[in-house]
């Protein structure tokens, strides 16, 4: 199903949205890299997401959040340079990794009982969230280990038939990066993956 990335047709809005409700999987367009989604309070939609990409669930998973408010409700021992980074650099291709609710899936926290969090700079994705309403999983689409496909072409092959709906927006950028990722559970702040906007990331660190 086509997707345009910067004005989505109510009818997309919700198909992708009663696909989520369903427990299904999504591959879907964002401002970094293609993303599989999912429903990260449906434990057999997560255990299938993991099974789809080879991921070991203690790894753990990106969640895209709408806003401030839902990070609140799901972590604890919010940092004070959070909020700093967020008023910044959100919406924008930054991951902060914070302590997740004891109350969270497994499959969310991973083994270090820490939660990744995004808000992602896209229309689609921020009508969807508000649609569904609340967070989606979205981890790389790609396999467990391996480099993300170059084109669409490549995407359709490696995960079409794994998945229940393609939303395909622009072309891939082979040069566009995945997010920056730093966790703000330790003090200081630590660098975990250098991507887009690292170097404004940097600046808090």
């Amino acid at each position: 199903m086509l997707c345009d990335v910067n004005s989505p047709s109510s009818e997309l809005i919700e198909t992708a949205t009663r696909a989520i409700r369903r427990g299904q999987i999504v591959l879907h367009p964002t401002d970094t890299l293609y993303g599989l989604a999912c429903d990260p309070m449906n434990p057999e939609a997560l255990d299938r997401l993991f099974a789809l990409k080879g991921r070991s669930p203690t790894k753990g998973v990106l969640l895209m959040v709408p806003n401030l408010t839902y990070c609140e409700d799901i972590c604890d021992d919010i940092p004070e340079v959070f909020y700093e980074m967020a008023e910044a650099l959100w919406p924008g291709p930054v991951t902060v990794l914070l302590g997740g609710k004891s109350s969270l899936p497994d499959a969310l926290l991973g083994s270090e009982g820490k939660v990744g969090l995004r808000q992602p700079d896209l229309p689609f994705l921020q009508l969807w969230m508000e649609a569904i309403p609340g967070a989606i999983v979205s981890t790389s689409a790609n396999l467990s280990g391996q480099s993300s496909p170059g084109s669409l072409e490549e995407l359709r092959q490696l995960l079409s038939a794994e998945v229940d709906l393609l939303l395909e927006g622009e072309e891939i950028d082979p040069k566009r990066q995945a997010s920056t990722v730093v966790d703000l559970t330790l003090d200081p702040p630590e660098l975990v993956r250098s991507g887009q906007w690292a170097d404004r990331v940097q600046a808090f660190l």
